[in-house]
């Protein structure tokens, strides 16, 4: 009984060796195995800063149409589509006003013909269309007459709603205006449209006449121009234009209330020195194109074209550049807490501070990467520039203002190709500058329109920062 008891101890013992031996084996493997799932993970984040960048190239990413700054974290599952069970019905709104009725009778049924008996009712059936539109020919005629005091011929003052010159009309000079701008249709398909219509005229015609509205409005743009010049807060941007086959380019400066466009033949610094002029306590609000640094002794640049940077160099640049991109998405979400916080200034003023102490490290080591280089030194040579929106809350930490100010440029630059003249050109600029501000602010178009119609004889010159 013993030596069996004996044998079966020997055998469990051997047993527990051999297992102890394999575990020996799987926890020499575990150090390397590590090392591997880091690689991955570094190789993981590398791709997924490359298809961000993919996507944004294709327009198919999930970088917002406004240009805010895309978080690393993957999104939370989307909310069941729908409104919540209970809620409150909505549906189509029926007019207040009813212009016409229009009976239509029952004699017999619709499907056997047959005769109807007993009740009767009605059912509305409520539409909103638009009348047929037709050309309207107004003859404004004048009585002329001899003045022996003045000993010349006068004729009657101008009629309201009367262009002082040309033969289109104020309502159809608003609606050729506003399809151009807001709608983005060329003068040749605006001539189309207008055909269609049964007025017959060409494209270079209302090129004419949106140039004389221009100049209608280039006091307007004037003092637009002044305003933005006095904003405590000014976003710029610019983007390409051409015109006649060279490249221009469109600038916009915009603040909460005012949208100003100049279109210029150069991209320098004279432009922005020209429009905005020496105010010190002016912030400027940019990307980090160097015509816009020293414009303002305070600046903010722009933090989602700072970490779009970073994700182009991290899709690239190895471990450090990851780890980089990582430290700038951190910090950029704790400054946008604290400035969004609601705390006293002198907690804004800490905070910053230690936000700035953050990123002065790491501006330390160095890399083998030009671009994690480049990017460092971007943000020492702008470190105090970067966070003017902590202690300032009035100002936005990224330039998606003035981006989205730039669309409607961008998407009629798809649609024309520019212009064919300079004249042209500021003729844009003035009618894009009064329909995005003053319309914006509740103005009429037409009621523009008409508080700035001037006679051919007192008709400013379009605005010229740099002479063609």
């Amino acid at each position: 009984m013993a030596e069996e008891s004996r044998g079966a101890l020997r055998r469990e013992v051997l047993a527990l060796r051999k297992e102890n031996a394999a575990l020996r084996e799987q926890v020499a493997v575990i150090p390397a195995l590590r090392r591997q799932i880091a690689d991955l993970q570094a190789l993981v984040e590398k791709l997924q800063a490359r298809i961000a960048i993919l996507e944004k190239v294709s327009g198919s990413g999930p970088t917002s149409p406004s240009g805010t700054p895309a978080p690393d974290d993957p999104a939370p599952a989307p909310k069941p589509r729908g409104r919540p069970r209970g809620h409150r019905g909505t549906s189509w709104a029926k007019p207040p006003k009813i212009d016409e009725t229009v009976h239509v009778p029952l004699h017999a049924c619709p499907d056997c013909g047959g005769k109807l008996t007993g009740w009767r009712d009605t059912q509305d059936h409520v539409v909103v269309d638009l009348p047929a539109i037709h050309v309207l020919v107004r003859c404004f005629r004048h009585e002329r007459g001899y003045c022996p005091q003045c000993q010349k011929t006068v004729r009657s003052p101008r009629a309201p709603d009367e262009p002082p010159c040309g033969h289109f009309g104020l309502r159809l000079l608003a609606l050729l205006t506003e399809l151009r701008t807001k709608a983005g249709l060329s003068y040749a398909k605006l001539a189309a449209l207008l055909a269609t219509w049964g007025l017959k005229t060409s494209a270079g015609a209302l090129a004419q006449a949106a140039e004389r509205v221009a100049q209608w409005l280039t006091p307007a743009h004037q003092r637009l121009l002044a305003k933005i010049r006095d904003a405590p807060v000014v976003h710029a941007d610019e983007t390409s234009w051409p015109v006649n086959g060279r490249n221009g380019w469109s600038w916009t400066f915009a603040d909460k209330d005012t949208t100003v466009y100049v279109n210029e033949p150069t991209r320098g610094a004279v432009v922005v020195r020209e429009v905005l002029g020496d105010d010190p306590d002016r912030v400027l609000v940019s990307d980090f194109y160097g015509v816009y640094t020293g414009r303002s002794e305070r600046h903010q640049y722009c933090w989602a074209h700072l970490l779009r940077e970073a994700r182009e160099v991290a899709a690239v640049g190895g471990r450090v550049a990851v780890q980089l991109r990582e430290t700038l998405s951190a910090l950029y979400r704790r400054a946008e807490i604290v400035a969004t916080s609601g705390v006293p200034q002198r907690v804004l003023e800490r905070e910053a501070d230690k936000l700035a102490r953050r990123l002065s490290d790491l501006r330390k080591g160095q890399s083998r990467c030009p671009g994690v280089e480049r990017l460092k030194t971007r943000i020492a040579n702008h470190q105090d520039s970067l966070l003017t929106f902590v202690r300032d809350t009035a100002v936005e930490p990224t330039n998606n203002r003035a981006e989205r100010a730039l669309r409607p440029l961008v998407l009629l630059r798809k649609t024309s190709g520019g212009s064919r003249s300079w004249d042209g050109a500021r003729t844009l600029a003035v009618l894009l500058s009064c329909r995005e501000s003053l319309v914006r602010n509740g103005r009429d178009w037409l009621d523009v329109l008409r508080a700035h119609v001037t006679p051919p004889a007192s008709r400013p010159q379009l605005v010229a920062i740099v002479p063609t």
